[in-house]
């Protein structure tokens, strides 16, 4: 067994890592986005310095260590193995490469049975049933999925934006405005920022749609549907186990208060996060079974 571990959490807009020995954290550092859907070799690149900086600091060597990340787009097989192959290469004694998703579930539930929506930049579900399997629900991306995200949210209030420019030939509503602020006043740059937008473009823009509860009703009709997604996962998941349910993610706390009545009364306060989940991992704590692979 490895003398040190690194576990390492990576999403669309951050990624956080942590060293320690035994039960003790030595350092932790955060770096920007490592999500391997959005660019796996940026990603690989990003996860490999922050661990590079961890050990430099501690002056420690990769041999001596055992790394474990779950990473947002995991689910992408030749992406994950080609990053664990350059992780290796740099020389740690054992690497885990898998999602974040199952990283979440391992982190907020301590390896206990529980339904886990993560909803951050993107969205997925994962539960660990009582008979110990576990399954993964969403998590395909913003172009088909995602239902629930903040990168969600931000396309609906920028599909919002182009409907007041179609209808009315401006943004009429205070969040519009807002919205057109950031994304070009202009059809031609408007049409440019399109082009170019991301999930971490779009997932931007969801603080202004809050900002604007409760008094803006367009952004009452996003959130309300945003939490609609984010029910209809919760039931897909859940099926008629009737387990906890946590929520983890950046907008946890935002999204949680319009959730159904009914999956408001199974919240649980997590037992921790996916980097804890992570660091499990990372010391051989524990050991998740596989969920299905799914496409990044």
């Amino acid at each position: 067994m490895s003398e040190y571990f690194v576990g390492i959490d990576g999403g669309g807009t951050k990624t956080l890592a942590r060293i320690g020995r035994g039960r003790e954290t030595l350092l932790e550092l955060r770096a920007e986005g490592s999500s391997l859907t959005q660019n796996p070799d940026e990603a690989g690149s990003t996860v490999i310095g922050l661990c590079r900086q961890l050990l430099a600091r501690q002056r420690i060597k990769p041999q001596q260590v055992s790394v474990a990340c779950g990473l947002a787009g995991a689910g992408n097989t030749v992406a994950a193995n080609q990053l664990t192959t350059r992780l290796k290469e740099v020389g740690f004694s054992d690497v885990v490469v898998t999602s974040d998703a199952q990283t979440s579930l391992l982190g907020a539930g301590a390896g206990l049975p529980i339904v886990v929506v993560a909803v951050g930049t993107g969205s997925v579900a994962m539960r660990l049933s009582r008979s110990g399997n576990v399954r993964q629900f969403g998590g395909w991306g913003l172009a088909i999925g995602d239902e629930g995200s903040g990168a969600a949210i931000g396309k609906s209030a920028v599909r919002t934006l182009l409907w007041e420019l179609d209808i009315h030939g401006r943004a009429v509503s205070e969040l519009c405005q807002h919205v057109m602020a950031e994304v070009g006043m202009q059809r031609p740059t408007i049409l440019g920022w399109l082009r170019e937008a991301g999930p971490r473009e779009y997932a931007a823009l969801a603080p202004t749609v809050f900002e604007h509860l409760p008094n803006c009703q367009q952004a009452k009709d996003i959130i309300t549907k945003t939490a609609g997604e984010i029910d209809r996962l919760i039931a897909a998941a859940n099926e008629e186990e009737d387990l906890p349910l946590a929520l983890l993610g950046g907008l946890a706390d935002k999204l949680s208060p319009f959730l159904s009545e009914a999956h408001q009364q199974k919240l649980i306060a997590p037992f921790g996060t996916a980097l804890d989940g992570a660091c499990m991992l990372a010391r051989k704590d524990a050991r998740l079974e596989k969920a299905p692979a799914q496409p990044a």
